[in-house]
């Protein structure tokens, strides 16, 4: 039989009788053996018949208007940032047309020509290096798989330790 003791929330769940199907008869087996468990439950069990005993406490009268009131003031704030946003955007726009408006074509054009050149040279090198590569990774896709592993599989034994032994356990 397997002496662990309970947790603190395992023997929640038991009071509560939420324990998973499994592990309630280990759970029962285990408290019939174990008196610091079976006084860790009782203690809960003392400890939830005095709060219920305790009168439930009343919000103040106007505690759901209040939450009502700061919901409201947080949607008009969020409008309002909004509409400034839009304003500034707006205004950004107006002014970034005006000004290619008066600069004219002959201010704009070269920079809308070099950057359409630049864009097409991008897209020429991303053609050139797919040609390239693809046959490269292709012929070498056993050795790129066993490199990822080699460099992997340390990396995630290492990050599984740092992982809690409590975490590992729930999963």
């Amino acid at each position: 039989m397997n002496m662990r003791h309970l947790t603190e929330e395992e023997a929640q769940l038991h009071l509560e009788d939420l324990l998973p199907h499994g592990d309630h008869a280990r759970v029962e087996e285990h408290l019939a053996l174990c008196g610091d468990c079976r006084a860790l439950v009782l203690s809960f069990e003392a400890l939830e018949a005095a709060l219920a005993q305790l009168p439930a406490a009343e919000p103040p009268p106007d505690f759901t208007a209040g939450v009502f009131a700061r919901i409201d003031e947080r949607k008009r704030t969020a409008a309002r940032d909004r509409r400034v946003a839009v304003g500034v955007l707006g205004a950004a726009a107006a002014a970034l047309a005006v000004t290619v408006a008066l600069a004219g074509q002959s201010a704009w054009a070269p920079a809308l020509s070099q950057a359409s050149a630049a864009l097409a040279e991008g897209v020429q090198a991303a053609r050139i290096s797919r040609q390239v590569l693809s046959p490269i990774v292709g012929a070498l896709r056993l050795q790129i798989l066993v490199a990822c592993a080699a460099l992997g599989l340390p990396l995630i034994l290492g990050l599984v330790r740092l992982v809690p032994v409590r975490a590992r356990q729930v999963a």
